[in-house]
């Protein structure tokens, strides 16, 4: 059960976070807490892809965890990407984003469209 943070491409600029079927908030901070290590001492750009894939289901209180994660973010994470969310996921991914008037959140339904949409986004926006 968990969350695996690892790097999604060998220039280490994607942080692919790979969830297990079953995960709870607990797991979600430890995969936030690893990917701040992994980039300590970055200042260019780094996104996020959440491989949800796998997951059953998102634990009570996703709208609360995701702003507090997006409060913490370092000002060098620019997308966080949720690939392979069913339905639900993305409604509550768009409220959120809808809510708190950010547009750093997206989704899409496999990893390699979060892939493109970021680099399309780069290309959009460099940095």
């Amino acid at each position: 059960m968990g969350i695996h943070a690892v790097w999604d491409d060998v220039e280490q600029s994607i942080i692919r976070w790979d969830f297990d079927p079953e995960w709870d908030w607990n797991d979600f901070w430890n995969a936030f807490t690893e990917s701040m290590r992994m980039t300590q001492g970055f200042t260019r750009r780094v996104d996020i892809i959440s491989n949800v894939s796998n997951t059953k289901r998102l634990p009570i209180g996703a709208l609360g965890a995701f702003k507090t994660l997006d409060n913490k973010k370092p000002d060098f994470v620019q997308l966080t990407v949720v690939a392979g969310s069913n339905t639900i996921s993305g409604v509550v991914i768009k409220t959120f984003g809808q809510l708190n008037r950010i547009d750093s959140w997206r989704t899409t339904t496999t990893v390699e469209e979060a892939r493109a949409l970021i680099q399309s986004h780069r290309q959009k926006n460099p940095t």
